[in-house]
Formats: structure tokens, C-alpha cells, sequence
């Protein structure tokens, strides 16, 4: 996989521009937005909108 441009941070949904990427995972990153550093809480946009479509398949659409 290549880089990607950006990866989401979870916590707060918020893109985040300056991350470390090892070819197919993330190896450092910080929110700027909410201070998150956890590894495990940020996705890619990709896989961020895969699992953002599972949940419309169990939850339904948000009416937000």
C-alpha cells in the first residue's frame, strides 16, 4: 500500500497530516486536535469508509 495523504485519527475523527508510515501500517502518530498518540485508534480514509459502511449496514444511515 502506498502512503496515504492522511489518516484519521478515532477519537475524534479529525485527519491527521504528520504520521509515520511503514509501508502498510501506521508506526507514530499524534492528533493535534485531542492529543491522541494511541497507534491503534487511527485508519486510513479507506479503511476508515469500509468501516463507516459496516456500520450503516448494522445501525443504518445516521440522520445527523
Amino acid at each position: 500500500m502506498t502512503t496515504p495523504d492522511y489518516i484519521i485519527c478515532l477519537e475524534c475523527d479529525t485527519p491527521v497530516y504528520t504520521f509515520d508510515w511503514d509501508g502498510s501500517r501506521v508506526t507514530s502518530a499524534i492528533c493535534t486536535a485531542c492529543g491522541n498518540e494511541s497507534l491503534s485508534q487511527f485508519m486510513t480514509e479507506e479503511d476508515y469508509e469500509e468501516l463507516a459502511s459496516t456500520d450503516d449496514r448494522y445501525y443504518g444511515p445516521s440522520d445527523s
